[in-house]
């Protein structure tokens, strides 16, 4: 039954050592990785910051942890573009996805 064999690229995620800002890796991205996680995790400063930039999904849980919620979509996607991307957390200047092509 091909209508749950979707033509789609497989990708691999992994996090960077440090942010690679400035090239062209978001270039021609469809922003599978702001819509494929459930949450990003995020330290207090960044909860703080994001908050002060309109968020509404954001989560802080009675363990400590300050979270994102991206399913779905990430509220700050727009199209396929980060409107936010110079005040992105942390985790999202790390990641990057590649595919098996």
């Amino acid at each position: 039954m091909s209508l749950f064999r979707l033509n789609r690229k497989k990708l691999h995620g992994m996090l960077l050592d440090h942010p690679e800002d400035g090239n062209e890796r978001c270039a021609a991205c469809d922003a599978a990785c702001c819509r494929g996680f459930p949450t990003v995790e995020l330290t207090a400063d960044e909860y703080a910051r994001l908050e002060s930039l309109g968020a509404k999904r954001l989560q802080f849980t009675l363990d400590g942890h300050y979270y994102l919620i991206i399913e779905n979509g990430c509220e700050f996607l727009y199209g396929n573009r980060c409107s936010i991307y110079e005040d992105r957390p942390e985790i999202c200047r790390l990641f990057v996805c590649s595919s098996d092509d």
